[in-house]
C-alpha cells in the first residue's frame, strides 16, 4: 500500500497556508507537513521549523530530507519522514515551490500538484493587508504570480472564501485517493 503525496503550489498571498491549516482541521488523517526553512521562527507567515543555514546543510548532507529547494533568499525542505508516512498509505501534503516541481517529481513520479490561484487584485490586496514587503516587493511577487501553471497541476480558485476552495480542495483529494 503507499499513500498520495501532494504539493499545494501558488503564488504568495494566494491563501495557501489558510488552505493548508484548514485542511489538517477537516481531514485529520491527512498529513500535513510543515516546511524547515531556514527563516527565523518568529519572522511571520506560515509555521515553519527554523534552522540555521548550517543546521539545515548538516540535516541535508545526514539525509534528513526528502528533497529541499531554495526560493526568496532561504532554503526549503520537506522531512525524510514522509516516505514512512507514505509506505503506510497516507495522504501527505505539503507547502511547494513551483520551480522545485521537475525535481520533486523524479523523485515522487505519482505526486499531485494543486495550483492554488486568485485574480491579481485579489492577490495584491493580501499581500498589502500581511504588511511584509515593500510595494516594489510586492510588485515583484505579483509579477512571479504570472508564471503559468505547472503542467498537469488542478487548478483551486481561492478568489472568494477559504470553505469554498478548501471544498474544491477536498473534493480533488477524495477523486484522486478513490482511484488508488
Amino acid at each position: 500500500m503507499s499513500g498520495l503525496l501532494i504539493a499545494v503550489v501558488g503564488p504568495s498571498g494566494v491563501g495557501k497556508d489558510t488552505l493548508l491549516d484548514a485542511l489538517a482541521r477537516a481531514r485529520p488523517d491527512i498529513k500535513v507537513v510543515q516546511r524547515i526553512i531556514t527563516r527565523a521562527a518568529d519572522a511571520g507567515g506560515e509555521a515553519h521549523l527554523a534552522h540555521s543555514e548550517a543546521e539545515f546543510e548538516a540535516q541535508r548532507a545526514a539525509g534528513h530530507y526528502a528533497f529541499h529547494w531554495q526560493a526568496h533568499g532561504a532554503r526549503y525542505a520537506i522531512p525524510a519522514s514522509i516516505d514512512a508516512d507514505l509506505a503506510q498509505g497516507h495522504v501527505v501534503v505539503f507547502n511547494g515551490s513551483r520551480k522545485a516541481l521537475p525535481d520533486i517529481q523524479k523523485a515522487y513520479p505519482g505526486l499531485l500538484v494543486l495550483m492554488v490561484t486568485a485574480a491579481p487584485e485579489v492577490l495584491a490586496q493580501r499581500l498589502q493587508a500581511r504588511g511584509r514587503e515593500t510595494d516594489k516587493e510586492i510588485g515583484a511577487r505579483l509579477k512571479r504570480a504570472e508564471l503559468a501553471a505547472p503542467a498537469g497541476a488542478i487548478m483551486i480558485r481561492n478568489d472568494t472564501t477559504p470553505d469554498a476552495a478548501l471544498a474544491q480542495m477536498l473534493a480533488v483529494i477524495t477523486r484522486a485517493t478513490a482511484r488508488a
